[in-house]
């Protein structure tokens, strides 16, 4: 084909070029250049996709601590909560709870080195919900009482109280061979920090401080103790009686009087022999022989129980003890069907506990050398109670067994150790006395002494009113302050809203079938009133024919 014929060839006319191992070698060698060019762009592709990723990593850190930070978790009442915020307080929950029952967390089936998430604590929920519940309690308790505080016009400074944590934070950080801020981490949350939980701490001394004041303006007065005895005394009195108890000696295999054997029914060779009624019948038959043999004994030999107040008493013997017709030297004998028992009892007197109380402030260190420099501390300022209730509210307040160290109404049955009751009711006790005192292998304890308080009925009643006082007018408070939780944050809710949707959607199901058989009762009922008027007709009609054909 000459050249002018190639020109005018049509494309994909022009003539087979004859190829050469030298063309072959050139292509190779572009189509090699074509492939690493292309190599080259998916690598510089993939290599922007990665670095964008690392990037966006890298800059979610800062977003996602602005939203913990910043962005509303849940709301209570009129406040908005962080995770922040909610952390803290969740970990706050969670570390009480297990300080205060760190001995039985086994037996609750608790392991704190697992998910709480993954570990049930009652059907469906699991620990992680029970705790976030206990923590929208707090939240919601400690929000209603802060805007109840601000309200009425409350203030106080709680500046000394904050510094004195704080300074225990960072003794324990450092103890810990840790930062303060990692510390914090550790133990309130992944956010936490000394700034970000300041208000948070605040809040909660501030809320303490007010509740304080409150329980101390609901106190009853003396005589609203005295009325409220009055209303009852037997809710208030104590009793002592001697007693014996004989249990019914249950066979522990068939006797003579037992039920026929069923051989047809499937029986476990381990399981515990259950009696029949006739043996238990015997039984307790001789167990109260022996007990009304007693009665004439009963009153020297009998078993001694003091002090006892009738809510404290056996619910079997205590109507008996407390009726106001029960006089010294009466004797009974009374049975106790549920525990297979009967008891010969012997009444003694009924009273009210006049015994004192003693007022207390105290202090508590793991060690001796800290107690020690806690008590310095007390004499260098002064040695005063105003001083002593300082040091329990600011430098030492994580030391303080209660606010302001302050223990009110101690009695000698206390459950307190032995070595602290000794102390407090020595012989010669007075006001302002202050020592340390060492329980072996347990703790050291710097204890003031205010003085003697109400008697053990008066501090009783006492209690009982103001902590009624408070818990309704908390629970008022509580009741305008609601939980909202758009974003769905809190699995416990959600199980709350199911919850409560099946139990509409059943009662819902029982009205609609409960409805249906009236319906259906009303139709049997309309349907025998039909019948029987059908029937009536035909035998009037029937008695008027016999009627007609007599007349004729």
């Amino acid at each position: 084909m000459s050249k002018q014929e190639k020109k005018n060839a049509a494309p994909g006319e022009q003539a087979e070029k004859v190829i050469t191992k030298y063309d072959l070698k050139m292509q190779k060698r572009k189509a090699e250049k074509e492939k690493e060019a292309r190599a080259q762009k998916i690598s510089t592709a993939v290599g922007i996709v990665i670095l964008l990723a690392l990037l966006c990593l890298v800059l979610s850190f800062p977003i996602r601590s602005y939203i913990s930070l910043h962005k509303t978790y849940v709301t209570v009442g009129n406040e908005n909560v962080t995770k922040v915020e909610f952390d803290y307080s969740y970990y706050t929950v969670v570390n009480n709870y297990v300080a205060q029952y760190s001995q039985y967390l086994s037996m609750f089936g608790l392991d704190l080195s697992k998910d709480l998430s993954t570990q049930y604590y009652s059907g469906t929920r699991t620990w992680k919900d029970f705790f976030e519940e206990m923590t929208m309690d707090t939240l919601r308790r400690n929000k209603a009482l802060k805007a109840d505080a601000q309200a009425t016009g409350f203030t106080v400074d709680v500046s000394a109280e904050y510094e004195g944590i704080v300074a225990q934070q960072k003794a324990n950080a450092q103890e810990a061979g840790v930062s303060l801020n990692k510390y914090l981490r550790q133990n309130f949350g992944s956010y936490a920090t000394s700034a970000r939980i300041k208000p948070y701490l605040e809040e909660a001394l501030f809320v303490n401080k007010y509740y304080a004041k409150l329980s101390k303006d609901m106190t009853p007065s003396a005589d609203e103790v005295s009325a409220k005895y009055a209303e009852n005394p037997k809710q208030y009195d104590s009793v002592n009686y001697r007693i014996k108890q004989f249990d019914a000696q249950l066979p522990t295999e068939p006797t003579e009087l037992a039920d026929p054997k069923d051989e047809s029914a499937e029986t476990d060779a381990d399981a515990a022999y259950t009696p029949s009624e006739a043996e238990v019948e015997k039984a307790m038959a001789d167990a109260k022989a022996l007990a009304d043999e007693a009665l004439g004994t009963v009153k020297t030999d009998g078993d001694v129980v003091e002090g006892i107040l009738y809510d404290s008493a056996n619910n079997v013997i205590r109507d008996w003890l407390f009726d106001d017709a029960r006089k010294a030297g009466d004797t009974t004998v009374l049975e106790d069907s549920g525990s297979h028992c009967y008891y010969c009892l012997a009444f003694e007197k009924r009273f009210r506990d006049e015994t004192a109380t003693a007022n207390v402030r105290i202090l508590v260190s793991d060690t001796e050398e800290e107690a020690n420099n806690m008590f310095a501390a007390w004499k260098d300022g002064g040695a005063t109670e105003p001083h002593f209730e300082e040091l329990c509210n600011t430098t030492f307040y994580d030391k303080a067994v209660a606010e302001g160290g302050l223990l009110e109404g101690i009695s000698k049955d206390d459950d307190l150790y032995e070595e602290l009751l000794d102390w407090i009711f020595a012989e010669g006790r007075s006001a302002g006395n202050c020592e340390v005192v060492t329980v072996p292998d347990v703790a050291s304890f710097v204890v003031y002494y205010i003085g003697e308080g109400h008697p053990i009925w008066y501090k009783t009643i006492e209690s009982s009113l103001r902590n009624d006082a408070v818990t309704a007018y908390v629970e008022k408070l509580e009741e305008n302050c609601q939980i909202s939780d758009l974003d769905k944050n809190l699995n416990y809710l959600i199980l709350e809203e199911q919850e409560k949707a099946a139990a509409e959607s059943a009662a819902a199901e029982n009205a609609a079938t409960e409805s249906s058989a009236e319906e259906s009762t009303a139709a049997e009922s309309s349907a025998e009133e039909s019948t029987a008027t059908e029937s009536s007709a035909e035998e009037s009609t029937a008695t008027e024919s016999t009627e007609e054909s007599q007349n004729e």
